[in-house]
């Protein structure tokens, strides 16, 4: 019984240890963007742009092998946030952010004429530092950008739905649950291009993005340990000029 005791005691404390080591982080990754933010705010020499924008993403997981019988699918999910620009020259800003985006996979297996569609949603808090190029007139301009982004995995789900002849008979949805060899973090890389058109005292943006993960989302002690994020992502903001 006191041996039993020491182990849950002992469970307790790592899971507490868990707990505080992933706050420190996410307090040290807010930090570290904030940084950035008040730096270059203090060196905008043409303007600082404010606004939302809100889309989906097309996402999969790379290296992902789908069970025996099944097919990979994409995945499509929500993807909204705020975003902050600093122009510190007019064909040049820089952006950060933060987001709320989905990622994950799905995989399907047809049986007679049953379909199964199975899906995990990965639910991630993001923030994307990325250089901007713009080129265009003061109406319309062409937007390019490029840089790192850092995502914490907050949540998710998994989901299995069961169709015959187009009419689904059968759906479950269970929130994921985590496990020691999930990793939470990652680390990945933002290319984009799109539109700016001016409307009033800000920017209508139409902006495509592709997102590639470099941090595996399982350990190496997982079953499936390289497992990495990428997902295309397509999006509608408006940018406020207010500086």
């Amino acid at each position: 019984m006191f041996r039993m005791r020491n182990t849950f005691t002992m469970i307790h404390k790592v899971k507490n240890l868990v707990i505080f080591e992933t706050n420190c982080h996410m307090k040290r990754l807010l930090s570290f963007c904030l940084f950035i933010t008040i730096v270059f705010i203090a060196k905008a020499e043409v303007g600082v742009e404010v606004g939302a924008k809100a889309g989906f993403n097309i996402a999969h997981l790379r290296k992902f092998s789908a069970p025996e019988n099944y097919k990979k699918r994409v995945t499509v999910g929500s993807d909204i946030g705020a975003v902050l620009r600093i122009n510190v020259h007019k064909n040049f800003a820089v952006q950060t952010g933060i987001e709320f985006t989905q990622k994950g996979q799905a995989w399907k297996r047809t049986i007679d004429s049953a379909k199964i569609v199975n899906k995990q949603v990965l639910n991630y808090i993001q923030f994307p530092v990325l250089a901007v190029g713009k080129v265009g007139s003061e109406k319309v301009k062409g937007v390019f950008m490029l840089g790192p982004y850092f995502a914490y995995w907050a949540g998710g789900y998994t989901q299995e739905a069961v169709s015959v002849e187009k009419m689904t008979r059968d759906e479950s949805h269970e929130k994921y649950l985590f496990s020691k060899n999930d990793r939470r973090f990652d680390v990945g890389l933002v290319t984009g291009a799109g539109v700016n058109v001016k409307v009033g005292k800000g920017w209508i943006e139409v902006m495509a993005r592709h997102q590639l993960g470099f941090m595996s989302i399982a350990s190496k002690k997982s079953v499936a340990p390289n497992l990495f994020n990428c997902n295309f992502n397509l999006s509608v903001g408006y940018l406020y000029t207010i500086k």
